[in-house]
């Protein structure tokens, strides 16, 4: 179902004026209603999209309205052990780097608690790293990269869980990033509201 038709009344648009009971045209009439229910229609589309993780299992479930897949690739900076991660990032799932005969290397995810030493002496000589800790909107490498062992270019890789494409209120031909059959979800959810 795409966000707003006006001309076959087949939108989630539509679908919200209907379902209310309201004149065509009422919601897809008024800018200021609109924009609104779009507001409703993106709470109900991340309630979905959260639905669809918890029950996606091994699945690395994704909106299909990306063109481009979640996982953010950047140099790596000799010496230098943090890295932000994305904005979009909502959950990593797997940290990679590249060593410099360009091989890729999973990194094992550890918490702080987990470390018995200092910070600051933990895995202290530069080297290819082990290990990453996420702290707030950062990534921790441990050891931190020597060029002597890593690729720069391109040589850490970040697999994340993102957000929804959200709709904006202009959107027309726009269809929510999962499967058809439950695209009404967000029409019922908003009315709802």
């Amino acid at each position: 179902m795409v966000f707003n038709d006006t001309t076959n009344k087949k939108g989630l648009i539509q679908d919200c004026e209907d379902l209310l009971g309201m004149e065509d045209g009422a919601i897809s009439g008024d800018t200021n209603l609109l924009k609104r229910f779009t507001r409703m229609i993106n709470n109900w589309y991340r309630t979905v999209n959260a639905w669809i993780w918890e029950a996606s299992g091994e699945w690395e479930y994704d909106d299909s309205n990306y063109t481009d897949l979640p996982i953010a690739t950047t140099n790596l900076v000799d010496g230098q052990q943090d890295y932000t991660l994305p904005t979009w990032a909502q959950k990593v799932i797997r940290v990679e780097v590249k060593d410099n005969e360009g091989n890729w290397h999973q990194l094992q995810a550890i918490d702080q608690s987990q470390i018995d030493e200092a910070l600051e002496e933990f895995e202290e000589t530069p080297g290819l790293p082990k290990y990453y800790d996420l702290i707030g909107p950062t990534i921790f490498l441990y050891p931190k990269p020597s060029e002597d062992y890593v690729t720069l270019e391109g040589g850490l890789k970040i697999y994340v869980s993102r957000s929804i494409d959200e709709f904006d209120y202009d959107d027309t031909t726009k269809e929510p990033g999962f499967n058809k059959d439950f695209h009404q979800i967000l029409s019922l959810g908003a009315c709802l509201d």
